[in-house]
């Protein structure tokens, strides 16, 4: 049976010198023992020296790490952000914050710490403000009607089309249901301007709009027998 072979504290900070690391570990007992050193990012850690024979390195370089809460909430502080989830249990986990401007949403460690857009709100006003080839003079923010903070009459509006997403072309059934302004007027809250689709098609609809609104339309014509 062969024996493995015990190497010395110098033969392993020269194995972690060899590719930029530092070890900080001075003594070393066995290869399940934590070593602790500082990868050539900054970042300090530790890792096992079987777990490094294997090829393992900067645990937070691969994103691997698993971080406290204070950790990712400094992170959303220093982006401007207020973060409301008082628990973090892993890189998957939907975080509830607040933007800088003041939009609430979720988004994951993972997406947060990839970059890219972060607050969708922010994000759509960037692609539809002024400059952009998109911009529609500003109706996408214009107020809603009254009734549209009653969460009941929007319930109201899903319930009458069975919970689904109206649009016969839609893949996503399972996606989140919104309510979607036909005619784009976010003022007009009657019941013939209002349809549900999920998430996705009514991000779509931004891109034809006279299209999707006659779409619509003779949708909840041939469905209710509204009159337009």
């Amino acid at each position: 049976m062969a024996v493995g072979i015990r190497h010395s504290c110098s033969f392993i900070k020269k194995s972690f010198g060899a590719e930029g690391y530092i070890l900080v570990s001075d003594t070393y007992i066995n290869n399940k023992q934590k070593l602790k050193y500082i990868c050539p990012e900054g970042h300090s850690h530790s890792i096992t020296w079987d777990h490094w024979k294997q090829g393992c390195r900067c645990a937070v370089c691969a994103k691997n790490i698993k971080h406290t809460l204070n950790f990712v909430r400094g992170s959303f502080e220093g982006a401007g952000y207020c973060l409301i989830t008082d628990h973090y249990i892993n890189q998957k986990q939907k975080l509830e914050y607040i933007c800088s401007k003041g939009h609430k949403h979720t988004i994951t460690w993972t997406d947060w710490y990839n970059g890219g857009y972060r607050c969708p709100t922010c994000w759509r006003i960037s692609m539809y403000s002024t400059g952009n080839h998109q911009w529609k003079g500003g109706i996408a923010y214009e107020g809603y009607c009254p009734i549209w903070k009653d969460k009941t009459y929007k319930e109201m509006i899903k319930e009458r089309d069975g919970r689904i997403c109206l649009n016969p072309s839609c893949l996503r059934k399972n996606n989140e249901l919104v309510v979607h302004h036909i005619d784009y007027n976010k003022k007009n809250c009657s019941m013939k301007n209002l349809i549900t689709v999920c998430r996705v098609c009514n991000i779509q609809a931004n891109k034809d709009r006279r299209w999707h609104t006659l779409w619509y339309k003779e949708l909840l014509a041939k469905k209710y027998n509204y009159k337009y």
